[in-house]
């Protein structure tokens, strides 16, 4: 077996034919000499001059697919003799071979995709090698690209849907026995529905991806897949834009199956949607990025078709790109163990950041996956287990589910050193009461007296304290036809709620006994206040106030003042006249204020009636009607006489306004 030294580059060009190369570079034209990289018919005029070689020099038992010649024989000796005839042919042509891609008197071949031994031709094993090394899925992200993949092929499958029950139906890592039985029996069976012999005739699809360790390719034929391809990233290739990683991927693709791919028309499926623009035959554009202008010149001498697939679709290539992640050499990730060690055992943050300074060829997938699997970490640095977060369960109405608490000891009286709170899980409505102990008795008689106001709820919800973990306060409960809960033991998140509103209400205790000047033995005093503080303002998660919740009516408050300024400053208003006698009378009229609330006001008209009328029909009368009510108006004084002038001035002040029109008479028809 032989492998030509620059293969394209030992055929010239005939003079004639050199002008169809020129190419210009720094503002002048260049041609080629010898066939370069990327002319369209480069492949073919190879081929033909290597065939035309062995026919004219009549060589036996030479076959040759273009760069790659293979020379047997039917004996070691026939071999022999054949090989000195074939390089004493190719010294008089010039060829020249590349030493290290030669291998001599071997009874082993692999060419085409088939491998050669003992007279035996056979697909070669290694088309289908990535599919073999597939991990069984770890996790329930990786047991879902494993059932894409296999759906994928699945119509090539007998009785698909039985074998894959296992996989399907699994919920815990790692798998059953069962499970892994399915998977190897689905593996072999994708494997033996793989395509033994290319029909020339059919057409070939090359769908590739990338991740970020890995790219992969996947080689088809209606559907039927003729070969796997896959590898991981070396070195700076890992450190590729992700446009770059799928171009490599097709690049190495084709290199990989150039003798299946080369003279067909074929289809190139990828995910990146930049990257089939760049390789389209329809783009002409000059690509400022060097690299990826050699691989679309590489390209130039494939005849394809490009089309873009949403990465959903890119099932197969995406399945054995990501598994690859987990197939990475044991020897790579000893030597980072061993640097984990050396360092006594940092992070993933600490690890990480050490391995970039030093330009070390790790991924953070690889340092998570050490840090992780360590043993002396996981004694010494233990991290427990932190389950999902659960769905609260959530009060439908007000007074369905309470959760109750202790707070104490607390300085005061002998009969107040504890507070007992109840809080409404629906309204966060917050109820607390002084307590002598933390006894079962004592709660049961907050409870009691709770219970006669608002009805009996459907669930308490307490932590395990002894008060509420005894059979007299279980008895009480289920004698009142209550459902009871607890938490599980060392786990107060489990009351949340009644522990966080037992530091509310405490807290604002203490602000009031601050305001009030009062020491902390008096907090029963300030208790009520400090429970209508909480009631009253804003709960953020409810996106309103505990009151407005639970009583599903606005509070009455008597902190601030929800009557304007200008009624309670002013002893006259303006007042809407919903009567009047024609359109030119006043819009409203001036009236005394005798009393004013938030609904209503007792007003005095200007002829001595007094009525009450609604704070809606009210509006400031001004500077000069205030200073006008300020003088005093007794019952005693003559309303008429006050009150005339007034009418008299404003009769006088209105001028009714005349059409300046002319009016004429109509002239009518006389018949």
């Amino acid at each position: 077996m032989k492998g030509a030294k620059s293969a394209y580059h030992q055929i010239p060009i005939p003079n004639d034919e050199k002008l169809y190369t020129a190419f210009e570079a720094d503002g002048s034209l260049y041609q080629f000499t010898r066939i370069p990289f990327g002319v369209t018919n480069d492949v073919a005029c190879f081929q033909r001059v290597i065939n035309s070689f062995i026919k004219k020099e009549k060589l036996k038992g030479v076959v040759a697919y273009l760069d790659d010649v293979t020379v047997c024989g039917m004996s070691q000796d026939d071999h022999d003799k054949n090989l000195e005839q074939f390089l004493s042919a190719a010294k008089r042509w010039n060829f020249t071979f590349n030493t290290d891609k030669c291998s001599f008197s071997t009874s082993k071949l692999r060419i085409l995709g088939h491998k050669i031994e003992n007279g035996n031709i056979r697909p070669d094993p290694q088309r289908l090698q990535p599919l073999r090394d597939l991990p069984l899925p770890s996790d329930a992200k990786a047991l879902r690209r494993v059932l894409g993949l296999f759906a994928y092929y699945s119509q090539w499958i007998f009785n698909y849907s039985h074998k894959i029950r296992p996989l399907i139906d699994t919920k815990t890592f790692p798998v059953s026995s069962e499970a892994k039985a399915a998977f190897e029996q689905i593996k072999t069976d994708i494997e033996n529905s793989a395509v033994r012999a290319v029909d020339e005739n059919l057409p070939f699809e090359l769908e590739t991806d990338a991740s970020d360790v890995a790219i992969a390719a996947v080689l088809n034929q209606l559907g039927r897949p003729v070969a796997f391809f896959s590898r991981t990233l070396q070195g700076p290739e890992k450190r590729y834009a992700a446009i770059e990683k799928e171009a490599q991927a097709i690049i190495e693709a084709i290199r990989h199956w150039k003798h299946y791919l080369t003279r067909r028309h074929f289809t190139i499926k990828t995910d990146q949607k930049s990257v089939s623009f760049m390789f389209s035959k329809r783009n002409v554009s000059k690509i400022k990025n060097d690299k990826i202008m050699r691989w679309k010149i590489e390209l130039s001498c494939y005849d394809f078709d490009i089309i873009h697939r949403p990465g959903k679709d890119n099932v197969t290539p995406d399945a054995l790109s990501r598994t690859f992640c987990s197939m990475a050499s044991h020897d790579h990730c000893r030597h980072l163990q061993q640097l984990h060690d050396k360092l006594c055992h940092p992070g993933i943050t600490r690890l990480y950041h050490f391995v970039r300074s030093k330009n070390l060829p790790y991924s953070i997938q690889e340092v998570r996956q050490v840090v992780t699997d360590c043993r002396t970490c996981a004694k010494m640095k233990p991290r427990f287990y932190q389950p999902e977060t659960a769905n609260l369960i959530k009060a439908a109405q007000p007074f369905e589910r309470l959760n109750i608490d202790f707070k104490g000891p607390i300085l005061g009286h002998q009969n107040q050193r504890y507070m007992f709170v109840v809080v409404d899980e629906y309204s966060r409505f917050p109820f607390a009461f002084p307590c002598a102990d933390v006894s079962a008795a004592s709660a049961k008689k907050c409870l009691v007296e709770l219970f006669s106001l608002f009805g009996v709820p459907s669930y308490v919800h307490s932590d395990r304290g002894s008060a509420f973990a005894s059979d007299e306060f279980r008895r009480f409960l289920l004698s009142k036809g209550i459902a009871c809960s607890r938490t599980t033991p060392y786990n107060p998140q489990g009351n949340a709620q009644a522990e966080r509103y037992t530091g509310i209400v405490w807290k604002t205790i203490l602000l009031a006994l601050k305001s009030q000047g009062l020491p902390t033995e008096q907090w029963p005093a300030v208790l009520p206040d400090a429970l209508h503080a909480v009631r009253s303002l804003l709960c953020t998660s409810t996106n309103a106030t505990p009151h407005e919740r639970f009583l599903v009516f606005s509070r009455r408050s008597t902190s601030g003042r929800s009557i304007p300024a200008w009624l309670l400053d002013s002893k006259s208003a303006l007042l809407k006249k919903h009567v009047r006698n024609s359109k030119t009378d006043p819009l409203v009229e001036e009236v005394r204020l005798l009393e004013v609330n938030p609904t209503y006001a007792y007003v005095r008209f200007p002829d001595g009636r007094e009525s009450s009328v609604s704070t809606r029909h009210l509006a400031p009368a001004g500077s000069s009607g205030a200073e006008e009510a300020q003088q005093e108006v007794t019952a005693g004084d003559d309303c008429s006489e006050n009150c005339e002038p007034l009418l008299q001035e404003n009769e006088e002040k209105t001028t009714l306004r005349r059409s300046q029109r002319i009016r004429r008479a109509p002239q009518r028809l006389d018949l």
